[in-house]
């Protein structure tokens, strides 16, 4: 089974500062922890051969800035129904694009449902470490989590965490 890479947009300007919540694009923190996170997927030999984002435009930028950094032949597409989605939605997205690249396939969408569903998986691992036990409670902007699945049902899939990261709020 493909690795699938969950990964939260990075930080967007506030809603009043855009057209519309759509219309968000990234803060300067936001591009700069993008670029953090693609860094530690290329630490961790994450690299995916497929991505999918929301077409939001603080997703887009997200998965542009990740995917032309360690994947830049990967086939990014926009997919409108990953707006706001469900981890349901997320994960069958997910499934979809994994049945045809039979590799590794980065999501970038939003919270909720995407830390509803990296959350569950992470449970289904049973991996306690700190990284995983932080994800658990929070997934902040540009936090990603990756993991090796078995089976295709949300329901009754196994999973195995095989690496993350968040960007330190200290500063």
């Amino acid at each position: 089974m493909p690795v699938l890479i969950f990964m939260r947009h990075a930080k967007a300007v506030r809603e009043h500062e855009a057209a519309s919540d759509r219309a968000r694009g990234l803060t300067g923190r936001g591009r700069r922890d993008a670029a953090f996170a693609a860094v530690a997927m290329r630490e961790q030999g994450v690299a995916p051969t497929v991505a999918h984002a929301s077409n939001a435009v603080r997703t887009v930028e997200t998965a542009v800035i990740v995917v032309g950094d360690i994947a830049p032949d990967a086939g990014l597409t926009y997919v409108d129904d990953l707006y706001l989605a469900s981890a349901e939605a997320i994960w069958a997205d997910a499934m979809h694009a994994a049945s045809a690249a039979q590799d590794s396939v980065l999501v970038v969408g939003h919270n909720p449902g995407m830390h509803e569903l990296v959350a569950l998986l992470i449970e289904r691992s049973g991996d306690r470490s700190a990284l995983a036990r932080n994800l658990l409670t929070d997934m902040p902007t540009a936090a990603w989590a990756a993991f090796d699945v078995e089976g295709g049902d949300l329901e009754s899939t196994m999973a195995r965490f095989l690496g993350g990261w968040a960007p330190s709020r200290d500063a």
